[in-house]
This record gives C-alpha cells, sequence and structure tokens, in this order.
C-alpha cells in the first residue's frame, strides 16, 4: 500500500494560497442561535461546469470531533457527515442538524473536516489518547468515473476552533482541490497526411484510493491501493472532430465543447507503460491514448489499417465506428458494424443506425504514447502531443496473433510531448519538455 503525502513545499506553493491571503475576509459574526454557521472559501471565483467553485458550491458535508466525546478510547465524531447548505440570502452554509454543543464544553477545541462532493460511506476509527486525537477517519474506495466527461472535481477542507473565542461566530473553511486536473492538446503539420482525432484515453491511473482526513493544511493524504484503471472520452453527438493543424500552443482534444473538459485524476509519481519490455501494459503504466484517422493527400484512409500490408492480422486491430457530418460534427458516436457495412449503436447490434444524408461513417484507432506524471493535488497539467513526425504506438489491448503487436509502431512512433504545469488559481506556468516515444 502506498502513501501519497503533500507537504506543498513545492514551487507552486504559494499559488494554491494566495487567492486566500487575498481575499477581504468578513469579520465572524456572533449568532443568536444554535447553529453551526459556515463560511467557505475556494481557491478561484470563474469556473467551468466541472470545477468546484466559490460561485457552484451550494452544500457540503462536515464531520466535526469533540475531544470530550470519547467512548472506550474512541472518539466518535461529534457531527457526522452532516450536509449543511448555502442560504439563498447570504453566503453562509447552516443545518439544523449542525449545532454547538452545549455549554460546559467551551475548554475544548473542535475538529472540523470538509468535503464535497459528497461521498458514498466514511469510515471513523480515531482513537484518543488524553487529549490528542490520534485521527483515522477516512473515505474508502473513493471512485473516479471511467468517463472523463463525468468526472467531478474533489475540495477539502479542515478547521480547528476554539469554543472559548470562537463559539457562535461564523466558521470560515478554506477548501482546497484534493485531485489533479489533466488536459491534452495536439499540434502538429504534416504535408503528406491528414490527421483526425475523435477521443482520448488516459490508461493507468489509480482507482478505489482512500482519503485519510489530516488536522494540517490540506486536510488530508491519499492512500492508494494496487487497483489502476482507464478513463476515455470518445466524442459524442454535436462534437467536433480535431483536425490537427500547426497551432502554436495547440488545441485541446477532450472532446465536450473544446477547452470545457478535462480529466479530474488521483494525484500520485506515475511512471510510464514500459512499452519495449511490457506491451501489452500489465504492469499498468501511464500513456495517453488518442483516437487517430490518417488519410494521405488523396483523401486514402492509411490508419486504422484497410489492407495487410503492416501484417496479416493488420485489419483485426480494434477500431470506433463514429457518423460524421460534411462540416466535421459527430451525428452518432461509437457504432458497431455488423454485415454487409450496416451499422447498429449497440454491441449486441440490435439497434441499426441509418446513416443521415451529408454524413458518413469514419473509422477511427486508438494510439498510445507513453508518459510519466508527478501529478499533484490541486495542479493543472496540459499535455500538448506533436504530431508532426508521426502517431505513436499500437495500444496495450491490441493483441493480433501476427503483427502488428501492443507497443509497435503506427507508421512512425515520434511524437513530440511538452507538459505544462500550473496552480488552478493565477498560476505562473513552466513548460516541462518530456521525451517522446
Amino acid at each position: 500500500m502506498k502513501i501519497i503525502k503533500f507537504t506543498y513545499l513545492t514551487f507552486g506553493a504559494a499559488l494554491l494560497f494566495a487567492s486566500c491571503a487575498n481575499d477581504v475576509v468578513e469579520p465572524e459574526t456572533p449568532r443568536n442561535d444554535s447553529r453551526i454557521y459556515f463560511k467557505a472559501s475556494l481557491p478561484e471565483s470563474a469556473s467551468r461546469a466541472q470545477i468546484v467553485s466559490n460561485d457552484n458550491l451550494t452544500e457540503f458535508n462536515v464531520t466535526v470531533f469533540n475531544p470530550a466525546d470519547v467512548v472506550d478510547g474512541k472518539l466518535n465524531p461529534f457531527i457526522d457527515n452532516i450536509s449543511v447548505v448555502k442560504s439563498e440570502d447570504s453566503s453562509v452554509f447552516s443545518s439544523e442538524e449542525c449545532q454547538w454543543p452545549a455549554s460546559g464544553k467551551e475548554k475544548n477545541n473542535l475538529t472540523f473536516f470538509a468535503y464535497y462532493p459528497v461521498p458514498d460511506r466514511t469510515e471513523n476509527n480515531t482513537t484518543i489518547d488524553g487529549n490528542a486525537p490520534d485521527f483515522d477517519f477516512k473515505i474508502p474506495d473513493f471512485s473516479v468515473s471511467e468517463d472523463i466527461s463525468k468526472q467531478v472535481d474533489f475540495v477539502a477542507a479542515y478547521k480547528s476552533v476554539s469554543m472559548k473565542s470562537e463559539m457562535y461566530t461564523d466558521i470560515r473553511l478554506d477548501f482546497e482541490h484534493k485531485l489533479s486536473r489533466i488536459e491534452v492538446n495536439a499540434k502538429g503539420e504534416n504535408k503528406n497526411c491528414k490527421i483526425e482525432i475523435a477521443g482520448v484515453l488516459i490508461g493507468g491511473t489509480y482507482s478505489k484510493p482512500t482519503f485519510k482526513f489530516n488536522p494540517h493544511p490540506g486536510a488530508g493524504d491519499w492512500i492508494l491501493g494496487d487497483e489502476k484503471k482507464n478513463v476515455k472520452y470518445v466524442y459524442n453527438a454535436g462534437d467536433k472532430i480535431v483536425t490537427i493543424s500547426d497551432t502554436a500552443s495547440g488545441v485541446s482534444i477532450m472532446g465536450g465543447t473544446q477547452g470545457n473538459n478535462y480529466a479530474m485524476l488521483v494525484p500520485s509519481d506515475y511512471t510510464a507503460w514500459n512499452y519495449e519490455n511490457d506491451n501489452t501494459n500489465s504492469e499498468q503504466g501511464l500513456y495517453l491514448g488518442v483516437l487517430i484517422r490518417m488519410t494521405d493527400i488523396k483523401g486514402k484512409q492509411q490508419y486504422p489499417y484497410t489492407d495487410t500490408n503492416q501484417g496479416p492480422d493488420a485489419l483485426n486491430i480494434p477500431k470506433v465506428y463514429l457518423a460524421v457530418d460534411a462540416g466535421g460534427t459527430v451525428k452518432s458516436g461509437q457504432l458497431y458494424k455488423g454485415e454487409n457495412g450496416t451499422y447498429f449503436i449497440d454491441p449486441e447490434l440490435t439497434s441499426p443506425y441509418v446513416v443521415p444524408p451529408g454524413s458518413e461513417v469514419r473509422e477511427f484507432g486508438w494510439s498510445a504514447i507513453p508518459v510519466t506524471g508527478d501529478w499533484e493535488p490541486g495542479y493543472y497539467y496540459t499535455y500538448t502531443l506533436d504530431y508532426t513526425y508521426g502517431v505513436g504506438l499500437h495500444a496495450p489491448d491490441v493483441e493480433p496473433s501476427e503483427g502488428p503487436n501492443a507497443g509497435d509502431p503506427i507508421i512512425s512512433d515520434k511524437v513530440g510531448l511538452t507538459v505544462t504545469v500550473k496552480g488552478w488559481q493565477n498560476g505562473s506556468s513552466s513548460n516541462i519538455p518530456v521525451p517522446g516515444s
């Protein structure tokens, strides 16, 4: 089991907290009732739908520990995973179920853990020796969707509150992003071919880790298990196919509304797919998968393969079929091919798809580029792929009996790669050159 701890003593530490330092902190206002009122702060205001921000955070859950509430050496939550909701006419959050302790316990400090979105469950095995709790409060089997478009941000906060001085005042919680945000861009200019992109995959990322809360800035650490998975997004109806061009910074290939979609993944120091010695990626190394279609200057499809020049099993390379109109917009994604050139919208081949007038079904195939990832929570990583000289490798799930095999080049494997790293809020960036495949 691997525990990833982040001290934030990195070049971007100031970025994560700078916005909080610059905020105008409203005075904490004493209240006349016993409910606990919260004010939430996040690193940014303007946001896209996937990112939790000051604009769209309307509720979160809190668990509160009181060192006086000990039963047989175990410290039970004084408030256990209760949802607090933002008031319609103010910026404070509260709940009738979340109230201050009865009088007589003012000498104690309360420990607040806050988090959003609400987990399926939490576990608590916190013990206490005297007045020093050993916190073992966590979210087990934290799950990130395998569909990139359905992934969401995860934020958490910690606060220690002295009841003697802060009881009945508004509690300010400074939330931090606990996942890494990943975007993939592409660029390139090859006068001999045209490259179209219709999907992206990030392979070998941790799944079902545990988030363990701790009373320090950052609110907690990730405990990583052994299980990993792939996450992907294949373009859906309404997405526009990306045609690679020589754009300096590249264009997003994450689909959605082009630039409003990115992956939210568990931070870790990932090692790259070892395609030379582990071509099927049994060790679950990190790689980027890109769903591509390559045609020559005459418009003939070069990849996915249309003949057996690349080996007897070249035509068995898995394909993805998309119905695309003349303007390059997807009319229907993930079609399945039946007999006699017919298509279906389900893998069981029970629901036929009729190609609309002005559209055609285009074949796409996965390519792969091994990458490393030293991802930290609250950072934004943009991988820019340069397809000027190549399109990458056959993906790890390719298993024909006779070449090409997983890890073999697709025509040419030389894809340039640069990574830009910055904080989510007003972060200066740095370019990190990474060798191509």
